[in-house]
């Protein structure tokens, strides 16, 4: 029998002709995010972070070109920094900071963005030994970090440590208490001077699951509402978890499939609590002041409650995906911060981010950022290389963010993974960013998770006490 044998130049050809398309392809498809980009990026991503040995949640690559602030005249050029506006007042900022050798911190800076007062955070000295031994560090993991805040007049600023508790520092960085609960993302003060947090119970009692969550599997964590003293006294709790279970809306927490590991083990992730406060209770007929509203992450749902009677007033799911950051703004509306993740890393399939507004009373739905852009900046937003960005830059957070309306109408934007902090004004159009420097490695950035802002001096700062 012969054997007849292909030339070997023409396999050599076929096997670079291969090669060539593949790479080609894989160019394409990671450049221009086309399918099937957006089911291999999360993962090749965060297997490239723990090839660095960075924690996936707190940071990832840098997606913009500078740090520090850059700030814009009303003709979108760039201001000279001796001529960038000081104003008054001040944000602050929680991230992981490379000159504290990246761990996890407070910063207060300027218009400019210089540092007026900083408050490093050593959670070994303030936690000595773990606070809990319930297991719930198989859900939360060991990484913990900075959240929600509240910046005192005094220079004392109130944080939750995810996961692990809430602590009030003085400004000389000293503790002046700390709550052992589970505290984890927002921390919003009420008009009375108290605090509405997030917490987590780690339930592990199959007799209680049944009794009061029938349908989950033990373990899950139970997310509840705390109201907290400016003395760290906890006044009231709810049970968010074990509220939306009494009602219809508990089918929601079954949409993504009740065996998920994630959704039978976080099935609400609640991630913000608000009270509707007395001046705006007028513009919502529907609604009482006191009642709380709440973002749950998992089941893309907002819902307004009352937290004494639980009485469920108002919710919304749709168009939400991921969602953070509700707020009761004036005229009866609710703004949301809706995260609209698709799974890439610039959100190119839904279009990025977006603020929306839902009125209760009316069922009435608007948009707030980009949407208001003209047709040519919203296209630049949405990545169409043939609109004019300017300096507009796309905003996408697929975790994180926040976004609060200023005393002059414009919007302070926290933009979470990429480390960016936005000012837009009444048209939508950037006026002032601020994004945090590369990590020590020169790539990855590290996440933002509260951008606000505060109308403090220069002067009432620097009288705070010091080291």
């Amino acid at each position: 029998m012969t054997v007849t044998q292909t030339p070997l130049l023409p396999r050599i050809a076929f096997v670079a002709a291969c090669l060539f398309f593949a790479f080609f392809g894989g160019f394409v498809t990671s450049h221009f995010e086309v399918f099937p980009h957006s089911l291999f990026a999360p993962g090749l991503d965060q297997a490239a972070q723990l090839v660095r040995g960075q924690p996936v949640h707190h940071q990832r690559p840098g997606r913009y070109d500078f740090s520090g602030v850059i700030a814009y005249g009303r003709d979108g050029k760039t201001l000279p920094a001796d001529q960038v506006d000081e104003g008054e007042g001040c944000v602050l900022l929680t991230s992981f900071w490379p000159d504290y050798d990246g761990r996890p911190g407070i910063r207060l800076v300027d218009r400019r963005g210089r540092t007026l007062h900083h408050w490093d955070v050593d959670l070994d000295a303030i936690w000595p030994e773990p606070p809990y031994d319930d297991g719930a560090e198989a859900f939360y993991g060991t990484e913990h970090y900075l959240h929600g805040s509240y910046l005192f007049e005094n220079g004392d600023v109130l944080f939750n440590v995810e996961f692990l508790g809430l602590v009030r520092m003085n400004p000389r960085g000293e503790v002046v208490w700390r709550l052992d609960r589970h505290t984890h993302h927002s921390v919003a003060r009420t008009e009375d001077g108290n605090f509405w947090v997030c917490e987590m119970r780690w339930i592990t009692d199959q007799k209680d699951a049944l009794t009061r969550f029938y349908g989950l599997e033990v373990p899950f964590a139970e997310d509840r509402v705390l109201k907290v003293s400016a003395d760290g006294e906890v006044l009231q709790e709810v049970s968010v978890l074990e509220l939306l279970c009494g009602t219809e809306l508990r089918s929601m927490l079954f949409q993504g499939g009740v065996g998920s590991p994630t959704r039978s083990r976080d099935p609400l992730h609640l991630n913000d609590v608000e009270e509707l406060p007395r001046a705006l209770a007028a513009d919502f007929p529907t609604l009482a002041a006191g009642d709380l509203v709440v973002s749950l992450f998992q089941p893309n749902l907002v819902m307004v409650f009352d937290p004494a009677t639980r009485e469920v007033k108002w919710s919304q799911s749709t168009p939400l995906i991921h969602q953070h950051d509700p707020d009761f703004r004036p005229g009866g509306w609710i703004s949301v911060f809706n995260n609209n993740s698709d799974e890439t890393p610039t959100g190119i399939v839904n279009g990025g981010s977006q603020l929306l507004a839902y009125q209760p009373h009316s069922g009435a739905q608007r948009g707030l950022y980009p949407e208001r852009l003209d047709a040519s900046l919203q296209g630049a937003l949405r990545g169409d290389p043939l609109a004019p960005s300017g300096h507009e830059r796309r905003f996408y957070t697929p975790v994180g963010g926040k976004a609060q309306q200023l005393s002059n109408g414009h919007w302070l934007i926290t933009e979470a993974v990429t480390g960016r902090v936005f000012e837009v004004d009444e048209r939508g159009h950037t006026v002032w960013e601020w994004c945090q420097e590369r990590c020590a490695n020169g790539v990855d950035v590290s996440e933002v998770l509260e951008g606000t802002w505060y109308p403090y001096s220069r002067e009432q700062i620097a009288a705070w006490p010091r080291d």
